[in-house]
């Protein structure tokens, strides 16, 4: 009896056919995309990686917020009118989240500057006791991970990690463990536990399975403990918490995550 818009993807036209004024969790892409092979030319000139990537980031956010431009003013309307809530734009993927009614859904499925718009639901990530452990695994002095890709051989060459700030974006990181504690970002007082929780939107990035730590351990844990866990034992750490404790995590978190991590400074994710 519902016509079926192919923009609206399967699973959230089935919410929308239960909902009737209710607000729903929603993810927009949109078609437009930046082409990455012309934005690395227009950027290759620059020598200066801070620079080269503050360039990068601005060139990214004009091109999402010139395509955005009307949708979002669509959006905020409605926000007005109670039908939509929790606007958040996303520069790296052109897209945006927002939580709107089935009339505003409609109404935007009609555009034709829009791929897709999909529910922003929480998907579990993480298998049940996969992240139980620690940065330290129990294993030989050093583990047999870090053995195995020959990572010793590597440091005899120089290179550690040592000035490369990498991003784990995870479930979160217990920046209490000591063999992370050194190597942690240092985000100031505006970030004092080293990174962001992008999924509860706040500055609280503490694991709540421990997979992320585990996964920090394979990174930079550097021994203390007893036993040297990481292949890059010298680099810094952000600590991103895109996964909840529950190991569920949404499209939006990741983006956000993502986003963060790459504003504010990381090298790898």
């Amino acid at each position: 009896a519902f016509a079926q818009n192919s923009i609206i993807e399967k699973d959230l036209q089935e919410v929308m056919n239960l909902k009737s004024d209710e607000l729903i969790n929603i993810n927009i892409v949109f078609k437009a995309q930046m082409d990455t092979e012309k934005l690395r030319e227009r950027v290759a000139d620059i020598d200066n990686k801070t620079a080269r990537r503050e360039a990068t980031i601005k060139e990214l956010k004009m091109f999402s917020e010139k395509a955005q431009q009307e949708v979002l003013s669509i959006i905020r309307s409605e926000e007005r009118n109670g039908k939509s809530s929790q606007i958040k734009s996303h520069w790296l993927s052109n897209s945006i989240t927002c939580n709107a009614t089935k009339e505003v859904i409609d109404l935007l499925a009609q555009r034709d500057d829009i791929f897709v718009i999909g529910l922003n639901a929480d998907k579990n990530v993480i298998l049940a006791n996969s992240g139980q452990q620690s940065a330290v695994s129990g294993q030989p002095e050093i583990t047999t991970n870090v053995a195995q890709v020959n990572a010793p051989d590597v440091w005899e060459q120089g290179y550690t990690g040592e000035g490369v700030l990498v991003a784990i974006i995870d479930s979160g990181v217990n920046y209490n463990h000591p063999d992370l504690a050194d190597h942690l970002w240092d985000g100031g007082a505006e970030y004092p536990n080293h990174g962001y929780n992008s999924y509860d939107d706040n500055i609280d990035p503490m694991d709540g399975t421990g997979h992320g730590t585990h996964c920090a351990g394979t990174i930079c844990g550097d021994g203390t403990g007893g036993k040297q866990t990481g292949v890059a034992p010298n680099a810094t750490l952000m600590c991103v918490k895109a996964i909840n404790s529950s190991g569920n995590a949404n499209v939006n978190s990741i983006v956000s995550g993502m986003e963060f991590a790459v504003e504010h400074g990381a090298q790898v994710l």
